[in-house]
């Protein structure tokens, strides 16, 4: 629940630059000066981002304080997991504050004051608490009725590549689930799909370099024949700003993908390589990698705390293999808002993988 206290701060600091008022059609802050005038201009975004303390979250919320916005952070977590985004706006411009997301009644509260509201609400893995309806659904919808009834004026519903109502994995299939419910809620909300995101903090690169360091053994179900379009953050970030000039962007559904396609093996060979190590790929069936995981499932489904094991060991894992992460040119993308995403195998895309060296960033180990 939120304390009195904070909540006392909460509302002084709104007190400063809400509006309900929106001009980004063409670019423009509230004043008529370009959007984008540096962390001390108003830009007139008063902006809620439910998700902020999660990967691409402190990426979104630097962007909208580089702008000069009002950013507005609901979070679940410590007081420490948040002290990197105070910094990322202008004094006071950066309002933190705890919330149980599981009250509906806090969700209004956080999107009352806002033009823009933004979800990045999602996981990885279910835990007894929060299972993939919980967070891809139910809190999808309840964030986008709380911005329908508060009048906000955009609503940024981030959902992934892959997501269909037949999709074989539990998270993909939530993931469309939450997607319609928030149509339902609040027809004109941007929905971006994103391919699997790479970054400093990424959950695909640095786990396949984890599993290659510290693991026995890097799993490769059904040969690792999955394909999937790894997509760099800051172009999706790019992107997503882009979408915030222009009213034509509302309702529309965008999927942001790499320029490069790569199987799942062809993934795990070019972190080895970058990592100067030997291959320890493990080709496994996936019906053996679901029946190993069997025990964990059943354990965790009993108890109320996360059962100790990596993602890419999980049955849901497992599950979302199972179909190709591309897209198929079908909905918007990067080339209709101008920009050219960057290969993820070169530059500063793959730089944050070279920590994984055994003997340093700079160095590594002698294999070749």
């Amino acid at each position: 629940m939120v304390r009195s206290q904070g909540s006392r701060l909460f509302t002084r600091a709104l007190c400063y630059g809400a509006t309900k008022t929106l001009a980004v059609d063409q670019g423009l802050n509230r004043a008529g000066g370009a959007l984008g005038g540096g962390r001390h201009s108003v830009s007139g975004v008063t902006a809620t981002v439910f998700g902020a303390t999660g990967f691409l979250g402190r990426y979104v919320v630097n962007e909208l304080g580089k702008i000069g916005s009002q950013v507005i952070i609901p979070y679940r977590c410590t007081e420490q997991d948040t002290a990197h985004l105070r910094v990322m706006g202008d004094l006071g411009q950066i309002v933190l504050d705890p919330y149980d997301a599981n009250d509906p009644s806090a969700v209004n509260k956080y999107v009352q004051d806002s033009n823009v509201v933004i979800n990045l609400l999602g996981r990885d893995r279910e835990t007894w608490k929060h299972s993939f309806e919980k967070v891809n659904v139910d809190m999808a919808a309840n964030i986008a009725k709380a911005a329908s009834e508060a009048g906000v004026e955009r609503l940024y519903h981030f959902s992934c590549v892959g997501a269909s109502p037949d999709a074989i994995g539990k998270k993909f299939r939530t993931k469309h689930e939450g997607e319609v419910a928030v149509r339902e809620h609040f027809p004109d909300a941007t929905i971006m799909r994103m391919a699997p995101v790479v970054g400093v903090e990424d959950r695909l690169l640095n786990s396949i370099a984890f599993m290659t360091r510290r693991m026995p053994y890097v799993p490769l179900y059904d040969g690792g024949e999955t394909k999937m379009q790894p997509v760099y953050v800051l172009d999706v970030v790019k992107a997503f700003v882009e979408t915030l000039k222009h009213e034509g962007t509302k309702g529309q559904t965008f999927e942001f993908a790499g320029p490069e396609t790569y199987t799942m093996k062809e993934l795990v060979t070019l972190v080895e390589k970058t990592i100067r190590e030997p291959s320890g790929s493990l080709n496994i069936p996936s019906s053996l990698g679901k029946l190993m995981d069997s025990p964990r499932a059943a354990l965790q489904a009993s108890i109320p705390f996360p059962v100790p094991t990596h993602t890419m060991l999980t049955s849901d894992y497992i599950d979302e293999l199972e179909s190709d992460l591309v897209v198929d040119g079908s909905s918007l993308g990067f080339e209709d808002l101008g920009i050219e995403p960057q290969r993820i195998d070169q530059g500063v895309p793959i730089e944050h993988v070279r920590f994984w060296r055994s003997g340093g960033y700079d160095f590594g180990s002698t294999f070749e």
